[in-house]
């Protein structure tokens, strides 16, 4: 892959993946015809047109040669970290990864759309000001709105974050209903994807678990209080991450449908 050449520095793609998720144990390995989902995310990532390198993170076996058997750059880490972005910070603290933005891929969106990973390493490319950037698109529903493992983030006019919340915020003292115009109020959900600066990385890996961190469950709030500036894009790409088996049977469906168009 090309080496994008920015005064700012190389973007390196990192994807974290571990076997021993909670709710669907071993689910990068999970296998649409013969692809498991941790390969389709990285093909996705692959296709990211700044990124100069991609690398797979784990500290399982199993998942370390997978990756190696599908020809991926891959990287054993520690098992004593606490998340994906301790094990993203743990390989560039040793210099596994050099990289002055670096790009958190979640190992487990097999639809991940290559343009999303560009736009958030766009961000900290053309804003010297922002130490972190992701993504957010418009509240789908009145479900969604009120559905805490629907992250909402509350943005700032200049497309900085204010707030991150699993509550429905902001609050619209009016009142929404059904078919209300989400996008038209600016009230988003937020994706999970992330780019770092390199020092902002580090220095947010090293920080405890701030106070509305612990309240919420939500990592990102502890970066806010720290005082680190997070970017965010509003995009309409917005692919299902899967955590459940309900959500692999309904990602089966989509790809047999994908499948079947292009016959």
């Amino acid at each position: 892959m090309p080496r994008a050449k920015h005064d700012q520095g190389a973007v390196a793609v990192v994807i974290p993946a571990r076997f021993a998720s909670t709710r669907l144990p071993g689910k990068p390995l999970l296998a649409v015809d013969g692809k498991t989902i941790l390969e389709s995310v990285y093909e996705h990532a692959r296709a990211s047109k700044l990124a100069s390198r991609v690398v797979i993170a784990t500290d399982d076996e199993r998942i370390f040669a997978a990756a190696k058997s599908f020809g991926a750059e891959v990287e054993m880490t520690s098992p004593d970290h606490q998340s994906g972005t301790d094990r993203i910070a743990g390989l560039v603290r040793t210099g596994a990864v050099d990289a002055s933005i670096i790009v958190n891929v979640q190992g487990d969106e097999p639809e991940i759309d290559p343009a999303n990973i560009d736009a958030a390493a766009r961000l900290l490319l053309d804003d010297p000001k922002a130490d972190i950037s992701t993504l957010v698109t418009p509240v789908a529903s009145l479900a969604e709105f009120a559905n805490p493992n629907a992250v909402k983030a509350v943005i700032a006019a200049g497309g900085y974050a204010i707030y991150f919340s699993r509550a429905g915020v902001p609050f619209v003292r009016d009142g929404v209903g059904e078919g209300a115009d989400f996008a038209a109020l600016g009230i988003y959900r937020h994706l999970g994807l992330y780019a770092y600066r390199r020092e902002a990385l580090l220095a947010f890996s090293c920080a405890p678990q701030s106070r509305l961190e612990v309240l919420e469950k939500l990592e990102q709030l502890r970066a806010l209080e720290m005082g680190l500036r997070i970017k965010a894009a509003v995009t309409s790409s917005a692919p299902a991450g899967i955590d459940t088996q309900e959500d692999f049977a309904a990602f089966v469906e989509r790809q047999k449908k994908r499948t079947t168009r292009g016959r």
